[in-house]
């Protein structure tokens, strides 16, 4: 099965609420290819719904290192590193973001900055 394929099927599983085969179908990209963006921020964002704070951080982050240039990842970083308590390393890597996506031509950036004390 291509990476292509896996990645689909890790979709699908994921939207139809299987998380288990969504993990295993993440899991089989990671494998063949461990800097793929999509597999790591969806296996985040997986994580970050059972709680896993710490596994999220890590592969939102891994995801930021493959395709910077996108918007949600980085904020979906910064939201997990709050929700970890890491208050202060959130406003380093959401002064990060800014420059490197303002750098990068998105003019809407400023607007969406995460405030400090929000916390969910």
């Amino acid at each position: 099965m291509t990476i292509q394929a896996l990645l689909e099927q890790a979709v699908v599983a994921h939207q139809a609420g299987d998380l288990s085969a969504a993990v295993r179908f993440y899991g089989l990209v990671l494998d063949e290819q461990p800097s793929n963006a999509i597999a790591n921020y969806n296996l985040g964002v997986l994580s970050l719904g059972i709680q896993n704070v710490q596994a999220a951080i890590i592969l939102f982050k891994n995801a930021i290192d493959s395709k910077p240039d996108e918007k949600q990842y980085w904020l979906s970083y910064i939201d997990a590193l709050k929700k970890d308590g890491q208050v202060e390393k959130a406003e380093e890597v959401n002064e990060e973001a800014l420059w490197y996506l303002n750098l990068q031509g998105s003019d809407t950036v400023e607007h969406e900055k995460i405030p400090a004390n929000e916390t969910d």
